[in-house]
């Protein structure tokens, strides 16, 4: 089946999108920033100095989660259209395309692009003033100097007919204009737009070949026939049609078409050969006058888009892209570390507040992990590994049903649901059957007990008792890279990817969480510090629960929509990141 989706469709996508910042239940959208870490071939792949390019799938999507550090929310002033910038050329070296809605690849343009957008058919001035250019000088270059008129007529300069279409704001320059993209909006300037089905521009495609009085063109000086029709389904257009005389080279043939008036309403239009020659025998005659054609010239009427020229400047320019303005000042109410780099910039959509699924709506999040120290010994580092010890617990009693023992911890050591932990040391004996225990992994469904089925052979019978030493169970131990460590208040800012000895067990895979008060080490540093569990307060915005800080945000939820990668950037106390995002639909 043939199809194509049109450029209004993807102007339709670029508006909805814009739209959605502003509208009565408006979507959250946040610019986040990640990737503390180098990139690497272990890892992601790439290196700093060549980024990889991002992957779009569910995987992919959940590391981005991982090694997301902060987020500010994008404001609906913080969006906008946006076509690619072209600025205006006055060396005489360029050529731009004109204003022709119909190009193809059999067609193309002067610039051989095969589309309107892809074109060169518009350019801003050093005064950021656009014009679009309507005629070419029949795909002659640029000679004049920069236009300055921003009358709503089209206008010549240097042989261009060219139609002003807007000038940029200072907020605009300032916010959104970027050396490859230009910002637009949709909104005409006032009394800007033109009548919706004007005729501007008519190309004579076929010069065809005139005589008079049934022999050969015999007028020495071009002549001018005026008030030839334009046909079609609009109204009241009238063009002026220039025979050349044969004083000059062309003799005889159709050397310009003018619209002398506009008319509105066209769709459509045509210029017929018998309209010329009905005119022209009108206002010339005499025997010896009679036109006639041996070739009858052919025309292209240029139609101009829906609304007329200067309507919405966005669509007619081609603005199916939206560009996002984001400024990162300083921390963000600390939300935002200044000690670390970044190399991942992305946008996500809708997500909630950690652990719920309601909408999160704050302006600002921080998204690592953190932990309040009682102590420290040294200091860590950032991007260092950090790891925490966790002592084997001996496990309280056990008993047996079948083939299924049952372990009890004590009070003092609860599990958490879907927490795994193995058994590391001891045996069990029940009657005449005696096994060692060994190394299990097990996954816990009540965070009082937890079980194992041992094999058939090894079935405990009539009494069950544990064996010397004691069994004895642990988790694994946590990992994680530290983002920040702020000496002054003891607190440890740290994220847990799913990489291999960075977040993740290497050997199980595991992904455990910091908890309790067990020491957590540098791995370069040599650092140590004490969790500190009996601290439940907010230090500089962040919010600590027996010692522990989560993400702002749920991992994993809302969409993430846009994905970055660059070479580091670093950050500064003093410092400021203005973050432009280009989307094309």
């Amino acid at each position: 089946m043939a199809a194509i989706i049109t450029s209004k469709f993807r102007f339709h996508n670029a508006e909805q999108f814009k739209e959605s910042f502003s509208e009565a239940a408006p979507t959250n959208y946040y610019l986040f920033i990640g990737r503390p870490s180098a990139f690497a071939s272990g890892t992601t792949g790439g290196s700093d100095s060549a980024p990889p390019t991002p992957v779009d799938n569910r995987r992919s999507e959940a590391f981005h989660w991982d090694d997301m550090l902060a987020a500010k929310k994008i404001d609906s002033t913080g969006v906008t259209h946006a076509i690619p910038r072209r600025d205006l050329d006055v060396s005489g070296a360029t050529t731009y395309d004109m204003y022709r809605p119909n190009y193809t690849a059999s067609s193309t343009a002067n610039s051989g692009a095969t589309t309107l957008f892809d074109s060169t058919f518009y350019f801003m001035t050093s005064a950021y003033r656009v014009y679009k250019v309507l005629e070419n000088k029949n795909n002659g270059a640029w000679t004049a100097a920069e236009p300055t008129s921003t009358s709503a007529a089209p206008f010549t300069v240097g042989g261009y007919t060219i139609k002003y279409m807007f000038t940029l704001t200072t907020t605009q320059v300032q916010n959104f204009l970027t050396p490859d993209f230009i910002p637009v909006l949709i909104a005409p300037e006032s009394g800007n737009a033109l009548a919706d089905g004007r005729l501007d521009i008519v190309k004579v495609t076929t010069a065809g070949l005139a005589q008079d009085g049934g022999t050969t063109w015999g007028q020495s000086a071009d002549r001018n026939v005026v008030n030839v029709p334009v046909r079609g389904d609009g109204t009241g257009a009238l063009a002026t049609i220039t025979i050349g005389g044969t004083s000059g080279s062309a003799d005889g043939t159709v050397t310009a078409c003018a619209i002398t008036s506009n008319g509105s309403g066209y769709t459509h239009a045509t210029i017929l050969p018998a309209d010329i020659i009905e005119q022209h025998n009108i206002q010339f005659t005499g025997a010896g006058n009679v036109l006639t054609f041996t070739t009858n010239p052919v025309f292209e009427v240029i139609i101009g888009p829906d609304g007329g020229h200067g309507s919405n400047p966005a669509k007619e320019l081609g603005g199916h892209f939206c560009l996002t303005d984001t400024k990162l000042q300083q921390t963000e109410a600390f939300d935002f570390s200044v000690v670390n780099d970044f190399r991942q910039i992305g946008i996500v959509r809708s997500p909630y507040s950690y652990g719920t699924t309601s909408a999160f709506t704050g302006s600002t999040c921080r998204q690592t992990y953190a932990v309040k120290l009682a102590s420290n010994s040294g200091t860590f580092t950032v991007d260092e590994k950090i790891s925490q010890t966790i002592a084997a617990v001996s496990i309280a009693s056990a008993s047996v049903s079948g083939s299924v023992i049952t372990f009890n911890t004590s009070a003092a050591h609860k599990l958490a649901t879907g927490q795994m932990v193995k058994i590391e040391r001891g045996t069990f004996a029940g009657g005449a059957t005696t096994g060692h225990q060994g190394t299990h992994h097990i996954t816990v469904t009540d965070a009082d007990t937890f079980t194992i089925t041992v094999s058939t052979s090894r079935t405990p019978t009539g009494s069950f008792t544990l064996g010397s030493p004691a069994c004895a169970y642990t988790t694994f131990a946590p990992q994680g890279i530290v983002v920040e460590f702020d000496a002054t208040n003891k607190i440890l800012f740290y994220v847990q990817n799913s990489y291999d000895n960075q977040g993740t067990d290497a050997t199980w895979k595991q992904k455990i969480p910091f908890s309790g008060n067990s020491t957590i080490t540098g791995a370069d540093s040599s650092a140590t510090g004490v969790p500190d569990t009996a601290s439940s307060a907010t230090v500089n915005n962040t919010v600590f629960v027996s010692g522990y800080a989560n993400p702002e945000l749920q991992p994993d939820s809302g969409d993430v929509i846009y994905i970055e990668n660059r070479k580091p950037i670093s950050r500064a106390s003093d410092q400021t990141e203005d973050v432009k995002l280009v989307v094309e639909f």
